[in-house]
């Protein structure tokens, strides 16, 4: 059998979103995937106090980690192996620009904050991630922010922060965007542990506009059939909806449960 470098995305992916669990499916087949001997990674735009808040942590030893969507990349026992902090600048004209448009930003910070009062959209997102809103107050400027996160209506593409030098934003399936360092993603976190560990390429599965840049770079990608439209048309293949097993029934399609060594 050869072993894969296998990279998971949280939300709509592994985790369902509706009921904030994994189901046993998908339990079942990534415990499955490890003890054929493939490395597992988590690969997700949540950040570590985010993902504290799930089950990934428990339910399977995962050889590494690229969280905050490329911005920090931890090993099997959750230690930092490399940590980008955004430009305060770029977080500053990120900001001014959301305040233009009566929109809250979340900075990912060792103590979030929000930077207004939150509106529907933040509850809307709050309710989808299962995540805990921080306390509204002003960036100082210099703290260290790991990542941001801005919200609006669902579909918005967030064209008035495209322009802002050193960031990436990547919109979301529910009310929000992710907010990245430019040049930065799970792709060159995936691809950083691929190189640690001995690999040419890795394996993605993903769901949304987040994982567009991982499913580029991927040897092989894998959208969930619910996932956004943008990452269904940059898949390699689609599979079933979470619900329908989707991860399961990948690993069947590819034959990756009996160790098919013809499928690389």
């Amino acid at each position: 059998m050869n072993s894969k470098l296998l990279c998971f995305d949280v939300d709509g992916t592994l985790r369902d979103n509706t009921v904030h669990k994994i189901s046993m499916s998908t339990l079942n087949s990534i415990k499955h995937l490890k003890a054929l001997g493939h490395k597992m990674i988590i690969s997700t735009g949540r950040g570590y106090d985010s993902l504290k808040n799930t089950q990934i942590f428990d339910i399977l030893e995962w050889d590494g980690y690229v969280l905050n969507n490329g911005q920090l990349i931890l090993n099997q026992d959750q230690c930092v192996i490399k940590e980008y902090h955004m430009n305060p600048q770029s977080v500053m004209k990120t900001i001014a620009t959301a305040n233009q448009l009566d929109m809250p930003v979340v900075l990912k910070m060792k103590k979030r904050l929000i930077t207004r009062k939150p509106n529907k959209y933040v509850y809307q997102t709050q309710k989808y991630f299962d995540n805990v809103i921080p306390e509204v107050r002003d960036y100082n400027g210099k703290d260290n922010v790991y990542a941001m996160i801005l919200y609006s209506y669902p579909g918005d593409q967030y064209e008035a922060f495209r322009d802002i030098k050193g960031i990436h934003v990547d919109p979301g399936k529910s009310a929000y965007a992710d907010v990245s360092i430019e040049g930065l993603s799970k792709a060159t976190g995936n691809l950083l542990l691929a190189d640690l560990f001995g690999y040419n390429n890795y394996i993605a599965f993903g769901d949304s506009q987040n994982d567009l840049e991982m499913f580029k770079y991927a040897s092989l990608s894998i959208c969930m059939g619910d996932g956004d439209p943008a990452a269904k048309e940059k898949a390699d293949y689609i599979t079933d909806t979470l619900a329908n097993d989707g991860i399961y029934n990948a690993c069947v399609y590819f034959n990756w449960f009996i160790g098919d060594e013809n499928n690389d």
